[in-house]
C-alpha cells in the first residue's frame, strides 16, 4: 500500500554541526565528525549586556591530533527515477 506524504514547507530554525535535511530517497552513513567551538557569550553570540569586551585566547596550533582511520562499509543502492 503506497502512503503518501505532502509537505508545503520545511523550516529549519537552527542547525548544529553534523545535521542534515535531507528529502526524498537518500541513504547517509558512516558521519563521523571532529570539531570544535570557542563561544565568547553563547553558541549564537547574543548577550542582553552591553559595551563589553570579549576575548578568547587560544594559543594551541593544533588542539588534538586524530588519527581516524574508521572504515564504515555500507550497502547503498540507488535508482533511476
Amino acid at each position: 500500500m503506497a502512503v503518501s506524504i505532502f509537505l508545503n514547507a520545511i523550516n529549519v530554525f537552527s542547525m548544529q554541526s553534523n545535521s542534515s535535511v535531507a528529502v526524498g530517497e537518500n541513504a547517509q552513513s558512516g558521519w563521523v565528525s571532529h570539531n570544535k567551538s570557542n563561544n565568547g557569550t553563547s553558541p549564537q553570540g547574543t548577550s542582553l549586556t552591553s559595551y563589553n569586551l570579549i576575548t578568547i585566547i587560544d594559543p594551541d596550533a593544533i588542539d588534538s591530533t586524530l588519527n581516524d582511520q574508521e572504515i564504515n562499509p555500507t550497502d547503498i543502492l540507488q535508482r533511476g527515477t
